[in-house]
C-alpha cells in the first residue's frame, strides 16, 4: 500500500514539474538557447517542441493522477487526504520552478523519453488537442491600451535577463509615442531656416555658403528672404549645385514642387504626408498660412531613432565606399555574433498539433 502510494505521489510530482518547466520559458526561447549549444535547453526542446500533444499529455495524465491519489488517501486516512489536497494545491497554484532551476535539470534527464513516448502518442492526441485549452495560446498579456505596451517597454529595459539591444527597445519605444508629438514641436523654426532667393544669382560665394550650412534642400521664395511672409515657389537642393559652372539664378535649378502640412498635425501624418508626396521637405505653416518653419524626413526619422539626424550630403554613389562600408559592417557583425551550429536537438521539426 505505502509503494501504491508513493508511485502515485512521484506521478503527481512529475506532471506539476513538467507543467511548471514547461511553462516557464517559451519554446522558441528554448531553441535559440539549443542553438547555443545549452545542453539542459536542448533535451528540454525535445519534449516542449510537442506542444499541443504535451499539453493533452499533462492534463490526462496529471488530473488522472491526482484523482486516484486523492481517492487513495480518503480510503486510508482523512489527515492523509487533507496533507495530499494542500501539498498539491502548493505545487500547483504556489510554487515556482523553471527551466534553470533543480527541477529543470531533473525533467532534462528524462525530456528525450518523454519526447519519444510523445511521438508514439502524437497521432492518437491530435483530435484532443482542440479539446484542451492550450496555456501559451490563453495566456492575457495584461495589455489594454498604448500606455500599457510602452510601459511594458519600459519595464523590459530593466529587466535582469532583457537581451533586447536598448536601442530597438528605444526605436520601438519612440516608434509608439511619436505620432503623439506634433509638427510645431519638432520642425526647424523659420528663424533658424536658411531661405533662398529665387532671383538671387548663383555664384561660388553663394554655393559655399549653402555648403557651410550641412543641409541638403533649402526653401526658395519669391519675394525677400526678409519678407515677413514670404511665398514659397520651390525647392533647391545642393546635389544641383554640384559642378554647376553657368551663371544663372537660383529659380532655373530649383525644383518647383512644393508641399505644405499644418503645424498641428502630428507626426504620423507628417511622415503620411512624406510618402504620399515622394518629397523629403514640407514647410510648416500656421492657421493663418504663415511660414512658421520646415519639417523635414530626417527631423521625423530623428524621433523615432531618438538621436539626430543630420541632413548633409552623404556619398553614397561610390561604389567602392559602398562595398568597403557594407564589408566592414558583416566583419563587426560576424565577430560580435559568430555563427553558431545547430545541435542534433534542436533539429529535430516541430510536430504539427
Amino acid at each position: 500500500m505505502v509503494v501504491v502510494y508513493i508511485l502515485l505521489a512521484l506521478a503527481v510530482l512529475k506532471c506539476v514539474l513538467l507543467f511548471k518547466v514547461y511553462h516557464s520559458l517559451p519554446v522558441f526561447e528554448l531553441k535559440r538557447q539549443a542553438r547555443q549549444k545549452n545542453h539542459r535547453a536542448a533535451r528540454l526542446y525535445q519534449m516542449a517542441a510537442y506542444e499541443a500533444t504535451l499539453e493533452v499529455w499533462l492534463w490526462i495524465v496529471g488530473t488522472a493522477s491526482v484523482a486516484v491519489l486523492f481517492i487513495w488517501s480518503a480510503r486510508t486516512s482523512w489527515w492523509l487526504a487533507a496533507i495530499t489536497i494542500t501539498i498539491s494545491a502548493w505545487l500547483v497554484v504556489w510554487a515556482r520552478f523553471s527551466a534553470n532551476s533543480w527541477a529543470g535539470a531533473l525533467v532534462a534527464v528524462f525530456a528525450p523519453y518523454y519526447a519519444k513516448i510523445l511521438s508514439v502518442l502524437q497521432p492518437l492526441m491530435s483530435p484532443l488537442t482542440r479539446l484542451f485549452p492550450d496555456g501559451r495560446r490563453q495566456a492575457h498579456t495584461g495589455l489594454y491600451e498604448k500606455r500599457d505596451l510602452l510601459e511594458f517597454i519600459r519595464g523590459q529595459h530593466g529587466q535582469n535577463d532583457n537581451r533586447i539591444p536598448e536601442a530597438d527597445l528605444r526605436t520601438a519605444f519612440n516608434s509608439l509615442s511619436f505620432s503623439d508629438k506634433t509638427v510645431g514641436s519638432v520642425m526647424t523654426p523659420r528663424r533658424t531656416v536658411k531661405l533662398v532667393s529665387a532671383d538671387e544669382a548663383i555664384t561660388p560665394v553663394v554655393i559655399d555658403e549653402l555648403h557651410k550650412t550641412g543641409f541638403s534642400r533649402f526653401p526658395v521664395v519669391k519675394d525677400s528672404t526678409r519678407s515677413a511672409s514670404p511665398q514659397v515657389v520651390g525647392t533647391l537642393y545642393i546635389n544641383d549645385l554640384i559642378g554647376y559652372q553657368g551663371s544663372g539664378k537660383v529659380k532655373d535649378l530649383a525644383r518647383k514642387d512644393v508641399y505644405f502640412i499644418n503645424e498641428s498635425s502630428n507626426l504620423r501624418q507628417a511622415l503620411s504626408a512624406f510618402l504620399k508626396t515622394h518629397h523629403h521637405l514640407l514647410v510648416v505653416v500656421n492657421s493663418f498660412e504663415e511660414v512658421v518653419g520646415i519639417l523635414s524626413m530626417e527631423d521625423v526619422l530623428s524621433q523615432i531613432l531618438d538621436k539626430s539626424i543630420i541632413d548633409r550630403f552623404d556619398n553614397y554613389d561610390s561604389l567602392r565606399a559602398v562595398a568597403a562600408m557594407d564589408y566592414q559592417k558583416q566583419s563587426t557583425a560576424t565577430s560580435e555574433n559568430p555563427a553558431q551550429p545547430e545541435p542534433e536537438s534542436a533539429k529535430q521539426p516541430k510536430p504539427a498539433p
